[in-house]
């Protein structure tokens, strides 16, 4: 059981059409009515789908992780800058302000009308790196948020057509019984008629009773034939519920997921779409290079530039080169403020996502496998045999 011990140790989303369906599609939804656990078959479908969301989870985990541990280093930078002795953090704040100086001054000598604000441009230049992946990333992000929507609404229609089908089935059934009963009660009406018509009057009654007799048994075994097909059917209808139930968990999962992906990506570039974002990256593309013309004349602001971050690496910053970029933040408590507020928004959104995938998604795939295995001990080893092989695919975990 490693892989289960191991694995629990401890905005912006396109407007959906109705609350409802955003609430649905969140649920992870487990039902075990129709699953007939003596099918081998059905049996190892369920538990594998259990598996197959851990393993997703796991995944998901891999990377939320990598991007948690680069927010966390940031807001440890700021602590570190924080506790800095006043003498070394007075260093900073001068080589900071100059800085600030030659940048107030290369906008006055550069004053012209732009494309895009301070804010956005530092912004940019803090993630360039990661904006054409950014675009990519959300671009296709919301490609596949517009597919799993239809997905989900098309298995919920055929979820639906399946639950109106298995009431239509039932009612048959439960009209065969009672028409059972109404033909047996007649018959044995008749036959109280007959009877007394023999012996008050005297009469041959034998042809009405050959005649009810079959007449009753042909509307018997009419109604027998369809109560069985009814039968037959519902059982087929029930299975198809049970597998569609279990394929919507697996789409539900990759709409969550997907879902805070958009959340974050947004949240990280500040943007609504992936549209915005790439029209914000290309006008900062050309605001490069029309404040590479002034370089040559701001190179005073490089010097300072470099001494600030040689000033932060010599001090053991993970991070140096950031703080070119936001030096506002070590001359000013609101701007620190406000980049450790983003910061710790980032990482909640990061924590919300792992807790997701960890407690919900995989922690429920997990004691949905263990209660499995307590209500059915004689399957118990072929369960274990089921997760050692995806220990195997998954050592980490």
């Amino acid at each position: 059981m490693g892989f289960l011990e191991t694995i629990f140790g401890k905005s912006h989303i396109e407007e959906v059409d109705t609350r409802a369906d955003l609430e649905n599609w969140n649920d992870i939804v487990y039902t075990r009515k129709d699953l007939d656990m003596n099918d081998p078959v059905q049996r190892r479908e369920y538990i594998g789908s259990c598996l197959q969301q851990m393993e997703e989870a796991a995944r998901e985990l891999d990377s939320l992780e990598l991007e948690y541990y680069d927010v966390t280093s940031h807001l440890r930078d700021i602590e570190e800058i924080d506790a800095l002795p006043e003498a070394q953090r007075m260093e900073i704040n001068e080589c900071a302000q100059k800085i600030l100086d030659s940048e107030q001054q290369r906008e006055k000598f550069s004053r012209r009308k732009s494309k895009m604000t301070e804010d956005e441009y530092e912004r940019m230049e803090r993630l360039a790196g990661e904006a054409k992946g950014g675009i990519k990333k959300l671009a296709e992000a919301e490609d596949y948020q517009k597919k799993i929507k239809s997905d989900l609404k098309r298995l919920d229609g055929e979820h639906q057509a399946y639950l109106y089908r298995q009431e239509e089935l039932e009612r048959t059934m439960d009209s065969c019984k009672k028409l059972i009963i109404v033909v047996a009660v007649t018959l044995a009406v008749i036959f109280v008629v007959l009877m007394v018509l023999h012996i008050m009057l005297r009469l041959n009654v034998t042809y009405g009773y050959m005649v009810s007799v079959l007449l009753a048994a042909l509307s018997l075994t009419l109604l027998f034939i369809n109560n069985s097909n009814a039968e037959v059917e519902l059982k087929g209808v029930n299975k198809s519920i049970s597998r569609l139930i279990m394929l919507q968990n697996q789409v539900k999962i990759r709409y969550v997921n997907n879902t805070n992906l958009l959340d974050y990506l947004c949240l990280k570039f500040r943007v609504n779409n992936a549209k915005e974002l790439k029209s914000l990256y290309g006008k900062y593309l050309q605001e490069v290079k029309e404040r590479e013309a002034y370089e040559d004349a701001q190179k005073n602001l490089d010097v300072n530039q470099k001494d600030l971050v040689y000033m932060l690496r010599r001090l053991r910053i993970k991070d140096p080169e950031i703080w070119v970029h936001q030096v506002e933040a070590l001359l000013s408590h609101n701007e620190e403020v406000e980049i450790r507020h983003s910061l710790n928004v980032q990482r909640q959104s990061l924590r919300r996502r792992m807790e997701y995938n960890r407690d919900v998604v995989a922690g429920n795939a997990k004691r949905e496998i263990e209660d499995m295995a307590k209500l059915y001990p004689e399957y118990t080893q072929e369960i274990l045999d089921m997760v050692s092989r995806y220990e195997e695919k998954y050592p980490a975990f």
